[in-house]
């Protein structure tokens, strides 16, 4: 009951003493950042990353850069028995389908299951390359929500400090401290919800270059694994 009567005697109080403005009134952007005080730095600095983050891994992350047409007619050379000509392919292009198949390459002659293991593993290391800068965006779609709850407790910590010290005869301090609250809370979410978007259609982009790229290179590992031809007359 006495929580209740002192929200309702703010209220009343901020609604008597404050003018009233209209809805064409608008906040700018300037005014918006300035109205989240210091907590607003941070915020901004995370959706800069999300932004220069975003644009290197949608750059990067194309089929021409993954898996580009010239990992096909290396693909060709192995299954038509031109290896030297495959390698010199793979040393003149590099993308993580032609270091792919060049792990392969060093394998040649072995058994089918020493090739897999070594494409394997040259195939988590590109894993890993691709999604170098799309972990950060995951973590900055953690904390910036997390830096605009931070900022919204201290804007309520110092609206309160405020009525403490001045008073209730100046409700103007509370309300300045709320907004800052309030906008704090706002910018976090609206970095935080692109970055989430953003890091989940990245992620999905590698799973399906990481596939098409597979679906490529897998037809050399039966041709790399033929051991070569010894004729009767040579062996004698």
């Amino acid at each position: 009951m006495i929580l209740t009567a002192t929200v309702n005697s703010i209220a009343s109080t901020l609604a008597a003493t404050l003018p009233l403005q209209s809805l064409s009134d608008t906040q700018t952007f300037g005014e918006f950042i300035l109205a989240g005080g210091p907590w607003m730095i941070p915020i901004l600095l995370c959706s800069v990353f999300v932004v220069a983050f975003g644009l290197e891994r949608y750059s990067s992350l194309t089929r021409r850069r993954v898996c580009p047409a010239v990992s096909r007619e290396i693909v060709v050379d192995i299954e038509d028995g031109k290896f030297e000509e495959a390698e010199r392919r793979v040393l003149e292009h590099q993308a993580p389908s032609t270091r792919i198949l060049a792990a392969g390459l060093r394998r040649r002659g072995f058994a089918i299951r020493d090739i897999e293991v070594a494409m394997e593993d040259q195939a988590l290391k590109e894993v890993e390359k691709l999604r170098k800068n799309v972990r950060p965006l995951s973590l900055i779609a953690a904390i910036a929500p997390l830096m605009g709850l931070l900022g919204t407790v201290w804007g309520i910590a110092q609206s309160f400090r405020t009525v403490a010290s001045a008073g209730m005869g100046k409700p103007e301090l509370l309300a300045g401290g709320i907004e800052q609250a309030l906008t704090t809370t706002i910018a976090g979410l609206v970095v935080a919800i692109p970055a989430l978007v953003i890091c989940a259609h990245l992620q999905g982009k590698v799973r399906r270059l990481i596939a098409y790229t597979d679906e490529t290179v897998a037809p050399v590992i039966e041709h790399l694994a033929k051991k070569p031809v010894i004729k009767e007359n040579d062996a004698a």
